[in-house]
Formats: C-alpha cells, structure tokens, sequence
C-alpha cells in the first residue's frame, strides 16, 4: 500500500466516538468516547506501545447502553509523556484510573484492557475493589508474570538506561509511512495490515517540510515519526510480579471475563514465566464473583484483527446486572 492509497478513517472520523482531551497536571490525557454519558461508563485501556485505536473495530460492536471511554496511556498515541526526569511505572498508570474517575466523578465502573492495559486494569481492580462492577481482560494474564529474583536487575536496568537517555540527546527516527507500517509489523506478528494501519493512525506524526509535524495527512514524499514516548522500551523500575501479584489478584471481586487467545500471549512465554502464568491463574481471581475463562481462536490482537470472536464473551459479561454490593447511584460524567 502507498501512501497515497492510505484509507483508514478511525472510529472518531467515522462518527462512532467523539475526541477528548482530560487535563492531568503533565499535560493532558488525550482519548475518545462513545455513548450516552448518563449510562453505566466503561474505561478501556490499550497494551504497551499501542494506542486507544486498538479498540476501533469492536466500537460498532459493544452494547449500546453504556458509556466507552477509550484512552491514550501517558506517552502513547497523543496523550502527553511524562516529564524528563520522570520514570514510568504501572503504578502511575494505575493512579492515573483513579484521576480519571474523579475527572468523571464516577463512583462505580467496569473495565475493559488489553495486554498492559488488562495487567493495569487488574491491580486496579485488586486495590480498588469497591469500585470496579466488571473486568474484561483480553489476552493477558493480569500480571506480568515475571520470575522472581529478578526485580532488582530490572531496577538496575531502568535507572541506567533512563538516566542514559536524558543526556543522549536522542534525536526521533523518521520514516516513509510504508517503512513506520514495516516496522510496525515487524515487531507485531499479531497485526494483520489493516490493523497497523488502524493503530498507526493514532501513532505517528508527518514531518512538513523539515517543521512542522501535521497529524494524519497522507502524501506520497512524506516523513512520519512514532508518537510514542522511547522510554517506554526500557524495563520499569518497579511493579507487581510474580512475588506480590497474587495479592492483587486475590482481592478482585469484580465480575471477570478473561479472553485468551490460543495463539496469544501465552505463547511468547518462555518455560519459567509460563510457570508463573500458570501459577497466577490456578491461584489468582479466586475471590471475583463470576468468572469466566475463554479461549479464542487468534492472535495477541485477535480484539482488532477480529472483532467478532470476542464481542460475544464480551457482551455476555457486560449485560449482566451490577454486581450486589455495590453502590447503585448512577455514576454521570461530567462530559
């Protein structure tokens, strides 16, 4: 595909959802939203170097009587980065779910994440049970299951590497839209094109005439650079893993649907991080109240490759009454 024969319009463009932008002390968390405002809300959250696109094609999909809020975590597509200086960590974006409740003032809601986005939305659901109606989790564990004895090299790790990058002077890699989809791909076997395009959408920037950068104009000379923040590449400084990851676990009440793809996450695990895969699911969600466990015929992103293998599991849970014990005052939005 050219570049000039780039035709996908996202959810927004096509009138499913409407932009918007949450202020946050750092800048502004940039996302879109669907339905009406006074129903039950719903906070999806994409996976790591993603965007909230991912979510584009099961939009027309999703039951009507909810109100889809779709962000961009810090750092990704076009919601600001956090500061130089600053170290990203699940807990801040863990954090950044109860900012955005505020924001909205809700008292009750469900969530919805793929990959990175589920494993935040899990020990979201652990810490704040009270408030969290359903979960969806769409190929992921809930944890990263990363093997114990290995936090403290991930610590090394993250302060070298972004101490490092604040004085490298790390100037944005350019490419043709042909060669950031290339890329795109290469690193993500589970897209098909349509779905790079999709994602890609919200996740480059054209460079003008050496300038300015345009958002999401098409021409055959053009020059993209990824919108994502770089540092998201190295490892987090800290986290939940396989040493206090069933703590979280164990406390989520909201009722679950957990979507595995069969040729998904779990088979980029090596032997010793499939041990703890296994080990969180034997283990883990014990205390939600229903649970469901699917597996799907797909990839990592079978969500967006195909829709419709997971919006019946989807629906199924997100139809069900609000769970007892929660409070049932409606929970408007302030958009």
């Amino acid at each position: 595909m050219s570049d000039e024969s780039f035709s996908h319009t996202e959810s927004s463009n096509a009138g499913f959802t409407k932009e918007i932008e949450i202020p946050v002390p750092w800048g502004i968390i940039s996302g879109k939203v669907l339905g009406d405002s006074t129903n039950p809300p719903v906070l999806c959250i994409h996976g790591w170097l993603d965007n909230c696109n991912t979510f584009d094609k099961l939009t027309p999909l999703l039951p009507c009587d909810k109100y889809y809020v779709f962000i961009d975590l810090p750092g990704h597509g076009l919601s600001s980065s956090f500061p130089v200086g600053m170290f990203y960590t699940h807990f801040d974006f863990v954090a950044l779910i109860n900012r955005l409740t505020d924001y909205f003032e809700w008292k009750v809601f469900s969530l919805i994440g793929h990959s990175m986005g589920g494993n935040i939305c899990c020990v979201y659901a652990g810490t704040f049970p009270e408030k969290v109606d359903k979960l969806i989790l769409l190929d992921v564990g809930g944890v990263y299951p990363l093997p114990m004895g290995l936090e403290v090299q991930h610590l090394r790790l993250s302060i070298k590497h972004y101490l490092q990058h604040e004085t490298s002077n790390r100037s944005h890699k350019m490419y043709t839209y042909e060669k950031a989809k290339e890329r795109l791909l290469g690193a993500n076997p589970s897209l098909t094109e349509e779905a790079a395009n999709i994602l890609l959408e919200r996740g480059v920037k054209k460079l003008e005439d050496g300038r300015n950068f345009v958002l999401f104009t098409i021409a055959s000379t053009s020059t993209y650079r990824f919108l994502r923040d770089f540092r998201h590449n190295y490892h987090v400084p800290t986290g939940v893993y396989a040493v206090n990851g069933l703590d979280f676990l164990s406390r989520i009440t909201a009722e679950t649907m957990h979507i595995i793809a069969d040729d998904g996450i779990t088979k980029n695990l090596n032997a010793k991080k499939m041990e703890v895969y296994n080990y969180f699911m034997d283990d883990g969600f014990n205390d939600c109240e229903y649970y469901r466990h699917v597996e799907v015929k797909g990839k990592h992103h079978v969500h967006l490759c195909h829709p419709e293998r997971v919006i019946h599991p989807m629906t199924s849970l997100l139809e069900r009454p609000l769970r007892p014990g929660l409070r049932s005052e409606s929970s408007a939005s302030k958009l």
